[in-house]
């Protein structure tokens, strides 16, 4: 994924790989909880996962979806919530495996002085931010505030091929911004 971006000799991925962990984690467990600070980005290898916050009423809004597969721009590859790390404040969000799931996981703060490492770390870090964060971001908002409940929700699928396999109608619901019932009739119209 990063070599589409920048050439990396065998030194540079074995400096980069020693900063990585593995962590494994199964199914239905919160890795962050709104009100800590994130300090680690987390990039998917395998499984699913979701972010979401939750209202004053006690119900959750999926924010993001996370896996691994076929994406139009790998926003789902990285969980991260940079805003609460640069901010130094408690996340809004909370974060959960909906399968058993496979990450590499590193801090924050040493990704920070990796980046700063090298130009072309950081023309990398000014690519994915653009693509993961800022263009995603505005894509999705304006979808939301624009965008009828059919088209988010054929959006979803031509982005996302094979999400509904993966993640539950409620939680697709929820990130679309729909009733579960309105994603019902939605996939009966499609079929």
């Amino acid at each position: 994924m990063i070599e589409q971006y920048i050439k990396v000799d065998d030194m540079e991925w074995s400096h980069l790989s020693a900063k990585l962990r593995t962590v494994k984690v199964k199914k239905g467990i919160h890795i962050h909880k709104a009100g800590e600070v994130f300090k680690e980005i987390w990039f998917i290898r395998s499984g699913v996962a979701r972010s979401y916050f939750t209202d004053v009423n006690g119900k959750d809004f999926t924010w993001q979806l996370y896996y691994r597969g076929k994406t139009k721009n790998g926003l789902n590859h990285f969980l991260d919530d940079s805003v609460s790390y640069y901010e130094n404040t408690g996340s809004m969000l909370n974060f959960e495996t909906l399968e058993d799931s496979v990450f590499y996981v590193m801090n924050l703060s040493e990704l920070d002085e990796f980046i700063a490492s090298s130009n072309k770390w950081k023309r990398l870090a000014r690519v994915w931010l653009h693509d993961t964060y800022f263009a995603a971001t505005y894509k999705r908002v304006i979808s939301l505030m624009s965008e009828t409940a059919k088209e988010r929700y054929q959006g979803l699928l031509a982005e996302s091929p094979g999400i509904e396999q993966r993640v539950k109608a409620y939680h697709i619901a929820s990130f679309l911004s729909i009733a579960p019932q309105t994603l019902s009739k939605l996939r009966n119209e499609s079929r």
